[in-house]
């Protein structure tokens, strides 16, 4: 099982997130309620599908011999107006710069990013298909 530990900094709406592995990150929000001093947490949710989606994209043109030089990935999603402001579609665009002189095979590319998103991709799966979200209080 995987786990997160989000705890509250003390100041403001400023949260360390600790993940299982131990790595660190800063989630915060701009002024007023925050002192913009990280991510916003629906951009580490954008950021995770990018990271994600990318990790297989990058295995995947390897293993099939599409010799790129840089990938980027943007996401970027359109919000409900009213809260909870959830994302009501997200775009995934794979910025690639190809070796020079190489012609990538169209077919195997979109066979990886494919691939990349819709079966590797734990972050896309979750959005996508839903997951159940439950939760408690614990007192301690």
């Amino acid at each position: 099982m995987q786990k997160a530990v989000a705890r509250w900094s003390g100041h403001k709406v400023k949260f360390i997130v600790e993940s299982h592995s131990g790595h660190q990150a800063i989630v915060d929000e701009p002024p007023i309620f925050g002192d913009d001093e990280g991510m916003r947490p629906t951009e580490m949710l954008l950021g995770s599908l990018g990271a994600c989606t990318g990790t297989n994209a990058v295995l995947l043109l390897k293993k099939y011999k599409q010799a790129y030089r840089s990938l980027e990935v943007v996401c970027q999603g359109q919000q409900e107006e009213e809260w909870p402001h959830r994302f009501t579609s997200i775009q995934i665009d794979f910025m690639i710069s190809w070796e020079d002189g190489f012609k990538p095979d169209g077919a195997l590319v979109h066979k990886a990013l494919d691939l990349a998103c819709n079966r590797y991709c734990p972050v896309d799966a979750t959005l996508t298909h839903g997951s159940r979200i439950n939760h408690r209080r614990v007192d301690v």
